[in-house]
């Protein structure tokens, strides 16, 4: 039977222990610009969770027993799907359309948290190094919008560029407005358009796909 669970009070449980395990929310709630951008956005547990039973019948078997699906509130993170540890997030009225290809690409992300070492390893041999603490001016870190699929690491492509998920607007930010830029971290400077050996690999992609690795990976 897929772990999905269809009571309120149950997917609470799974979020606070998720928290306890990632501190998502500790890092929003210690960041003024991330407050503001959810400042609309209600991150609770649905009333109805029958959603995510249908949504576990379409993961893979062997997924079924170790991945839990939750329903938020439609509003969560700007209505974005997103992983949790061990957890799979999903907007209430969520588009069946849309499902199969979102849970797809959501347990790239789930792997990518349990593997953590594998993946690691993958973004060294395609030329992403992890960025230490302390690199990033707090100018841009500032302003840079959390991602629960990805905000435990940053990446410099080549050891230098390092893509910054900036909100577009730092006085009224939308959780689902950023833009990209790009750290140069030899230089000392932030430019708007991604190094050429970037987009030599990847081609032009959008900012949602540009902002991390490990979504690049989870859209291919």
């Amino acid at each position: 039977m897929a772990r999905a669970h269809n009571t309120q009070a149950e997917a609470e449980r799974l979020l606070a222990i998720a928290e306890k395990q990632d501190g998502f929310f500790a890092r929003v709630k210690g960041s003024a610009v991330n407050r503001l951008a959810r400042r609309n956005c209600t991150y609770e547990a649905w009333n109805d969770q029958s959603l995510a039973i249908q949504a576990a019948g379409l993961l893979d078997p062997e997924d079924r027993e170790s991945v839990k699906i939750v329903i938020l509130d439609p509003s969560a993170e700007g209505g974005m799907p997103h992983t949790r540890p061990g957890l799979i997030c999903l907007p209430a009225y969520y588009p069946a359309s849309k499902m199969k290809e979102t849970l797809e690409h959501e347990m790239v992300h789930i792997s990518q948290k349990r593997q953590a070492t594998l993946w690691a390893s993958r973004a060294e041999m395609e030329g992403w190094s992890p960025v230490r603490p302390g690199v990033i001016p707090d100018f841009w870190a500032s302003r840079m919008r959390l991602n629960p699929d990805t905000f435990s690491t940053l990446y410099a492509w080549k050891g230098k560029y390092v893509p910054l998920p900036v909100y577009i607007r730092e006085d009224k930010p939308s959780i689902r407005e950023i833009e990209v830029r790009w750290l140069d971290v030899a230089e000392g400077i932030v430019k708007t358009s991604p190094p050429t050996s970037f987009t030599q690999t990847y081609g032009t992609i959008g900012a949602v796909q540009a902002e991390h690795p490990y979504e690049l990976w989870a859209y291919e």
